[in-house]
């Protein structure tokens, strides 16, 4: 996981996959192999991620965020591993990492549909589950790390009429656990797909 860690992937979360698969939306992950691992970031991604961009082949890629994760972790992760990226589907739909991330207690979905970290608050992405030999631990969902109040509700539906990236980035902004805000340039990059320019 230090090798995860050191590439930006600082969340390894694991859980029951056989547990999980039960539930809708996430029946990929059943299989012989138990143990689950949730791969996400905070913005500990940032400084790795801009040093991988001076390779041009990446920074040449329609989303290189997206080939940076699936470099990284298939390095990481070789078969019998299964990977299960947040990017890609699988049968019609993306795999429910929200969902997944509040049923093995990773943190608590928000009425605004963010998933809330008992640290982090919603400064966190969900990049992907791997399924592997293991014996995963017992998780349960844990209690809300905040209460919403009402400016967070007001906040979310004026961002429901709009398309505008900024109402959206409100809306995370909102939550009283701040203390991991994303960098500007890295919030930048997330909503925009835009690389900061010197």
């Amino acid at each position: 996981m230090d090798a995860l860690a050191s590439a930006g992937f600082d969340i390894a979360h694991t859980f029951d996959a056989t547990v999980a698969a039960r539930e809708p939306g996430l029946a990929a992950l059943a299989g012989e192999m138990r143990l689950g691992i949730l791969i996400g970031n905070t913005h500990a991604l940032w400084p790795p991620f801009t040093a991988a961009m001076r390779d041009a082949t990446l920074a040449a890629e329609v989303d290189p965020l997206d080939r940076y994760t699936e470099r990284i972790l298939d390095a990481a992760f070789p078969p019998p591993a299964r990977i299960f990226y947040g990017h890609r589907r699988y049968g019609e739909a993306f795999l429910p990492l929200q969902r997944l991330a509040a049923l093995t207690g990773l943190g608590a979905l928000a009425p605004n549909h963010l998933v809330i970290h008992p640290v982090y608050g919603p400064w966190f992405a969900l990049r992907a589950v791997i399924v592997l030999e293991g014996e995963p631990p017992v998780r349960q969902p844990i209690p809300k790390p905040c209460t919403c109040d009402a400016s967070c509700n007001e906040t979310f539906a004026r961002a429901q009429q709009s398309s505008e990236w900024r109402d959206w980035l409100a809306v995370r902004a909102s939550c009283a656990l701040r203390s991991w805000r994303y960098s500007d340039d890295q919030i930048r990059y997330h909503y925009l797909k835009r690389w900061p320019t010197p």
